[in-house]
């Protein structure tokens, strides 16, 4: 009879040694997957944080040309290739008619740019004004509103220069005629220490000065009235 009892003591003992060992190993298995789940959450969590803070823009560091065609999707005239370094699109009142666009100004300053940074560079655009009054640019080695390199026209009248810490710098200033009523193209070249401002082929300004860093280019327009533009393009210059 005792040894009966000591074999039931004993089996019950290994049973509920057996059982404490399961459970010890389930809860363990159970803490593992659970630390994993949990780094794994953690390392994505850590990965969106890192995408939501980056700047990202469209990957156009490698290309040699920039261009641009407006959209016929009104809603997407400027968003798909351009971020607002000044004013907004609302300024700009742009309105779409095949490859070129309308803008009705109300004397709000604007400026759009392409998202990469840029050095030696080539920019171009057609024109054509409806009773527009003011300032048309080419900018170029933007950092800032205070800061910047342009070619404008304002009316016959073109200027060549730069903006540092708010203060104009001309390099150089000219007359020209169009020619006609139609589109003209304006055009800039900034190469090195070399700066060239155009309408079509023939250089209207020449000026000098000391190379920037990279910076953004796209256009500038301050003024009333009506005004179309088409065919911006920037294409990367070997320093002269």
């Amino acid at each position: 009879m005792t040894m009966k009892i000591k074999n039931s003591i004993f089996t019950i003992a290994l049973a509920v040694g057996i059982i404490l060992f399961w459970g010890a190993c389930t809860s363990s298995n159970k803490s593992a997957e659970q630390e994993t789940a949990e780094e794994h959450s953690h390392d994505e969590g850590d990965e969106h944080v890192s995408t939501e803070a980056m700047e990202i823009s469209p990957d156009e560091s490698n290309a040699d040309e920039l261009t641009w065609t407006p959209s016929a999707d009104e809603s997407d005239i400027f968003s798909s290739k351009f971020q607002f370094v000044m004013g907004s699109a609302g300024d700009l009142e742009a309105t779409v008619s095949g490859n070129s666009v309308t803008l009705n100004l109300s004397g709000n300053t604007a400026a759009f740019v392409f998202h990469s940074k840029l050095g030696n560079i080539g920019g171009e655009v057609s024109y054509m004004l409806h009773g527009f009054k003011g300032d048309l640019k080419l900018i170029h080695h933007f950092k800032d509103a205070q800061n910047y390199e342009f070619v404008s026209v304002n009316g016959n009248q073109m200027k060549l220069g730069r903006v540092i810490n708010g203060e104009e710098d001309i390099f150089d200033e000219k007359s020209f005629d169009t020619g006609s009523s139609g589109w003209v193209q304006l055009r800039v070249s900034a190469a090195g220490s070399h700066f060239k401002g155009y309408i079509g082929d023939e250089n209207i300004t020449h000026g000098h000065g000391d190379e920037l860093e990279p910076g953004y280019v796209g256009m500038m327009i301050d003024g009333t009235g009506s005004l179309m533009i088409k065919d911006l393009k920037v294409t990367i210059l070997d320093e002269e």
